[in-house]
């Protein structure tokens, strides 16, 4: 009869752990734009949350202007609740890409996330909701929305990380690589992901996998050639990786990646779909330890095999670099640039070589207000899958600058200004009027906004 209190208790402590596993099995990263995130190898395998790889940056302007609005969020029992909500107004020149596409512009957001507060493991889930209107063509109005759940199991000196997340999204006529798309055009994507981290005293070896549903559907314009389907860009998506880091310091870190893919496009009547299988491998280092001169680099190669379509094979070499050059604490440069077969705005691409670099400087002006502006340069190669005809080009050209004003710790006033050129060689079939449309456009926005967050 004694030890019935100790058994009890033990089986608290069953019951519980399985209760975490069983949240925990619901899990995924919180992502707000997840073909950007996945596009930028350096946010895949240099994270900044992983602790002894990252050192104390908030000597970047940038980070600070985070770091000094921390939001706490609101506590409810054993979680966090962290609503978020803005509106901007703007006016923008070439929304289509084309003449006569300009308008003003008021884009309408809300956001609400909630985390565990426990001291080991972590659950959390968000849902983000965003429209884009415009009063004078309203063709091109849309609304993205997004949910996720996800979570992290610590087992001691290991952690494992499962999770899941829906959205709508559409793809826009000026980003980069969006050959073809006039009227935003809508799609869904299901994502699962999963990654264990094992770890040795200075090495870690970190496995994961994910598998990604896209779904496209069709724009909608009052022009007879603006309705365009997109069904055939609807595919499944299968991603290992096996990366190993070595901390030779702290904040320093030497890095290897082995990566495969593999692609099946939804069948459609008298078509072959473009499946496709694909590899890559990495080397790289982060040295983040130095408070004024930080460096992440990473090279190695890619290649793309079509199975089915007869599509022409793509093998690259791929390079990523990010330095963060902090000279004092009032201004932080950062130089990035990136080449490889990326998608660049959208998962819709198959066969697209992209390369792109760009500054970005930060000055904080006073101890509430912020400014953020910069240059960028982007080209990416669209290799056509037919023998004999030529590979589409597009180049971009853009500058950026802004203004953040914290007015309190929950308000924020925002200005900001946009340019892109751009730029492409060999003619795409017009999506707004007879002829052809080379996506060759100008487009500037200027927009003015409010935020709050918890």
């Amino acid at each position: 009869m004694i030890f019935k209190p100790q058994c009890r208790n033990e089986n608290k402590r069953k019951i519980g752990f399985l209760f975490n596993i069983l949240l925990f099995s619901m899990a995924v990263w919180a992502v707000l734009y997840v073909p950007v995130a996945r596009a930028q190898l350096a946010q895949q395998y240099f994270p900044s949350e992983l602790p002894g790889y990252s050192a104390d940056s908030t000597g970047s302007v940038s980070l600070r202007e985070i770091v000094q609005n921390k939001h706490t969020g609101i506590p409810v029992g054993a979680y966090i609740l962290k609503p978020t909500a803005s509106q901007q107004f703007g006016y923008r020149t070439s929304i289509l890409g084309v003449h006569h596409t300009s308008s003003a512009s008021l884009v309408t957001s809300a956001g609400l996330g909630v985390n565990s507060n426990w001291s080991r493991h972590a659950i959390g889930a968000s849902m983000s909701v965003t429209n884009q209107a415009y009063p004078s063509l309203s063709a091109a109005n849309y609304t993205d929305w997004s949910a996720a759940v996800g979570g992290m199991l610590n087992l001691r000196r290991d952690t494992l990380s499962l999770g899941y997340s829906h959205s709508l999204r559409h793809l826009s006529a000026t980003d980069l690589g969006n050959f073809g798309v006039g009227y935003p055009v809508p799609y869904t994507t299901d994502d699962v992901r999963m990654s264990y981290r094992k770890n040795w005293t200075r090495f870690a070896l970190i496995p994961t996998a994910s598998y990604d549903n896209f779904s496209f559907g069709q724009s909608q314009g009052a022009l007879p050639a603006a309705s365009r389907n997109m069904g055939a860009l609807s595919h499944q998506l299968e991603m290992q990786a096996l990366q190993g880091r070595f901390e030779i310091s702290k904040g320093n870190a030497l890095i290897a990646v082995l990566k495969g893919a593999e692609a099946q496009f939804t069948p459609r009547t008298g078509q072959l779909s473009s499946d496709y299988v694909s590899g890559g491998g990495f080397v790289g280092i982060d040295l983040r330890a130095d408070p004024v001169l930080q460096y992440r680099l990473l090279a190695g190669g890619e290649t793309r095999r079509f199975i089915r379509g007869g599509g022409n094979p793509v093998t690259t070499p791929t390079a990523e670099a990010q330095i963060l050059w902090m000279p004092d604490k009032l201004n932080t440069l950062t130089f990035s640039g990136q080449r490889g077969l990326f998608d660049p705005t959208s998962p819709f691409s198959r066969n697209q070589v992209m390369s792109s670099a760009q500054i970005v400087w930060d000055r904080e002006l006073r101890k509430d207000v912020f400014f953020h502006g910069g240059v960028s340069y982007a080209r990416t190669d669209s290799r056509s899958s037919t023998a004999g005809t030529r590979s589409r080009q597009q180049n971009q050209i853009g500058f950026r600058a802004a203004l953040d004003w914290q007015f309190t710790r929950d308000i924020k006033f925002t200005l900001n200004y946009s340019h892109t050129s751009s730029y492409t060689k060999h003619g795409v079939p017009a999506v707004l009027d007879n002829g052809f449309s080379h996506a060759t456009f100008t487009n500037n926005s200027i927009t003015f906004g409010v935020a709050f967050a918890r």
